[in-house]
């Protein structure tokens, strides 16, 4: 089973083109899938729409009734979505506003199939890229990764700040149980959970790995959520809070057996 969690806030237009290409790709897989929205207080008709989706598709509406930001958002659904998945399944989370095509997540599971525990869906890999981006937005993303990088190095990885990834279902309730609610320490940072979710899982000792995917930005419906000022004095938070920490780069020990597993393969 795939679970796809969608964080939405104000996604009306772009909502259900999402929803039925994910139920295009999978069907032609044949693999079996439900998707997990999380309207953050829309005042539009997201939440409506959901509603209407989930008569068609296997889809599940949950809300919160004021917005509380892209950081709380993902603890919620997370781990809702943690919860509700059995050990062996994928979660997959992306933008809900169209930009990350849905046909990219099969190069991402087949990774997940090599033996890697999150695999981030990047720009800089072959065969990726980027469309409609400004050049300053463009800038803005690949110096922040450059940044987090110095910082927080991952073997093999140049996508910090992208929120389209595969995940093992295990990986993220065994976060859950690790860390709980500070599995994400600054919510009220908005789009910076989406980094600190990342070190989270290196800090675990988690494998992970890149596959290719072209950033549709031309496909963007409404305006951008993303407060750049905002999103940089997070990260510059995350490395106060982050940074030299030794305790979690042990790694779990489920990731650690996995890491041993794929060397003695190599």
């Amino acid at each position: 089973m795939v679970i796809v969690f969608l964080p939405a806030y104000n996604e009306e237009e772009a909502l259900a083109a999402v929803v039925r290409k994910f139920d295009g790709e999978f069907k032609k897989a044949g693999e079996a899938y439900r998707v997990v929205v999380l309207d953050d207080g829309s005042t539009d008709r997201t939440a409506v729409l959901a509603g209407e989706l989930s008569k068609n598709y296997p889809l599940e509406l949950l809300r919160h009734s004021v917005n509380r930001g892209l950081g709380q958002t993902m603890i919620d659904g997370l781990k809702h979505c943690a919860g509700i998945a059995a050990a062996e399944d994928l979660i997959v989370t992306l933008d809900c506003d169209d930009t990350h095509e849905p046909k990219y997540v099969h190069g991402a599971m087949a990774k997940i199939k090599e033996g890697y525990d999150v695999v981030i869906l990047s720009r800089y890999q072959k065969d990726g890229g980027e469309r409609g981006l400004s050049r300053w937005k463009s800038f803005l993303s690949r110096g922040a990764g450059l940044f987090l990088k110095i910082f927080f190095p991952i073997s093999g990885v140049r996508e910090y700040s992208c929120g389209y990834r595969v995940t093992k279902a295990s990986v993220l309730q065994e976060a859950f149980r690790r860390f709980g609610e500070r599995f994400i320490r600054l919510p009220q940072m908005g789009f910076v959970a989406t980094a600190e979710i990342l070190i989270q899982f290196r800090r675990m000792g988690c494998r992970i790995t890149e596959a290719p995917f072209v950033l549709n930005y031309g496909q963007k419906a409404g305006k951008s959520k993303n407060r750049p000022l905002k999103t940089i004095m997070g990260y510059f938070a995350l490395v106060a809070i982050y940074w030299g920490r030794k305790d979690g780069r042990a790694g779990s020990a489920q990731c650690q057996r996995r890491k041993r597993a794929l060397s003695d393969v190599g």
